[in-house]
């Protein structure tokens, strides 16, 4: 028998900044007359955490998903929260109906690591059109988008710097050879694409009885996940970790003869565009960074720095505080009876109005810029 039901969804664009309008059209064929209990086109964001456990030889993935963005237009037929759940009848025909979302200002950036037998994360946004035929029964035609992040030039400018240090343990044919401390400082803590990371590793081997050499610099990104106690089944739940694959990687020239001392520079070169940024640092069960990693005579220490998409030198975006662990994206979850957005020529099912019950959708303005093409941001001048 099955149903008579198709939903497509169209987007004016693919990618996007939080605090832009969403625009596009859904269209619902439906060829023979139908009963459902709602029609709805609906923007949502949807975080997934991935942790790998191990019991025994026996391993598998252990995922959370969380919608912390979901804004819903009903078309016709009952509200999300009606308890009535009688099936209204709607009349075959092609339907078309324009749309408009705001985005918050708080988001993650879209994002997914490839390591899954790891553990990972992926966060991604899609408009789906949709009926609900019978209570456990959904039909949907669906569009995934991107969601970038820029970063605030001033911001960049003005995040604080880190550093780190260790001390390798010098040994030569099995012998004690002494101690070499060394230490990585970088200017600030925040970057964008194409950006240029410059730091220094000084050298201190006055307690080392042999030379070392050529420290090596690497930059990667990180992914920290949690799945909570409610859904892993764990008391306090499961983390996790994935590394991506390195961005960059270095042999730095120089040699510091023992009893010496020496300041190294380097220069890191980010690409124009990366597969996975670490700004906004948190989505709601993800931690990201990059790391750079400084090796000297076997002995790494590390440093967690952010890196974004792109950064806007007019400071139009809202800043996520890097050191604020209570940061959570923007929460939202509305429901508003359709209206066509300005401007838009709607097709309508006429036999079929929204439900009295809901207020219309305001109308959505853009907060920043809209984004098009890969959502790269270009110096103004």
């Amino acid at each position: 028998m099955g149903n008579h039901f198709a939903a497509e969804v169209s987007l004016e664009h693919e990618v996007y900044y939080p605090g832009n309008v969403v625009r596009g059209e859904a269209t619902i064929k439906i060829d023979k007359p139908m009963s459902c209990i709602a029609a709805r086109i609906m923007c949502r964001g949807l975080e997934r955490a991935v942790v790998v456990r191990q019991t025994g030889e026996y391993v598998h993935s252990v995922n959370e998903d969380t919608v912390f963005f979901k804004d819903t237009l009903t078309l016709f037929g009952h509200p999300t929260k009606d308890a009535d759940a009688t099936p209204v009848e709607v009349p075959p025909g092609v339907y078309t109906y324009p749309f408009a979302f705001q985005l918050p200002m708080h988001l993650p950036e879209s994002l997914h690591t490839a390591h899954w037998q790891d553990g990972g994360a992926e966060v991604k946004y899609q408009v789906i059109t949709y009926a609900k035929l019978e209570e456990n029964l959904v039909d949907e035609g669906h569009h995934d988008f991107t969601v970038v992040v820029p970063i605030n030039k001033r911001d960049v400018l003005a995040s604080p710097a880190v550093e780190a240090a260790g001390t390798a343990k010098l040994t030569r044919f099995f012998m004690d050879k002494g101690s070499c401390d060394f230490k990585v400082s970088l200017p600030r803590s925040l970057y964008a694409a194409d950006d240029v990371i410059e730091g220094e590793v000084s050298i201190d081997n006055t307690n080392g009885q042999i030379d070392v050499d050529h420290p090596k610099v690497g930059l990667r990104s990180q992914c920290d996940v949690f799945v909570s106690e409610r859904c892993s089944g764990v008391p306090g739940g499961m983390r996790g970790c994935s590394l991506d694959k390195a961005i960059a990687s270095k042999k730095l020239i120089a040699i510091v003869a023992n009893g010496k001392s020496k300041v190294v520079p380097f220069k890191i070169s980010l690409p124009h565009t990366l597969l996975n940024t670490s700004y906004p640092a948190r989505g709601c069960n993800v931690q990201l960074s990059h790391v750079l990693t400084v090796e000297l005579a076997g002995k790494r220490i590390q440093v967690p720095i952010h890196v974004a998409h792109c950064a806007d030198e007019q400071n139009r975006f809202a800043f996520c505080p890097l050191g604020d662990v209570t940061h959570k994206p923007d929460y939202k979850d509305t429901e508003h009876a359709y209206v066509a957005p300005a401007g838009y020529v709607a097709s309508p099912c006429e036999a079929m109005q929204p439900p009295a019950s809901l207020k219309p959708q305001g109308t959505p303005e853009a907060l920043t810029p809209q984004a098009v093409g890969n959502g790269q941001m270009h110096a103004s001048h």
